[in-house]
């Protein structure tokens, strides 16, 4: 299976975006995720910074995954224009 290029970067463009405005906004409930959640994301901006958009992808996956995880857990709030973006079970 060929990849498409343009789709995949913009797939992660649009991702990265979006992420960026939910780490500028995110309410940790329970401390105990956020140095966890937070390196996952610097590793994201170092791997998309460096070009090695592989990773970059394979890392805005992983972090959604626990996004969700840990919002549908409610130990995170992230404001409501943004709750779209997930897959809410509560």
């Amino acid at each position: 299976m060929e990849i498409n290029k343009e789709e995949f970067f913009y797939y992660l463009d649009r991702e990265y975006k979006k992420l960026e405005l939910i780490f500028k906004n995110i309410k940790f409930l329970d401390n105990r995720f956020e140095d966890f959640l937070i390196s996952y994301y610097k590793d994201l901006k170092y791997f998309y910074e460096k070009k090695d958009f592989v990773k970059a992808f394979e890392l805005e996956n992983y972090i959604w995954g626990i996004l969700d995880t840990l919002i549908n857990l409610r130990l995170i709030e992230v404001p409501e224009e943004y709750k779209k973006w997930f897959k809410l079970f509560i």
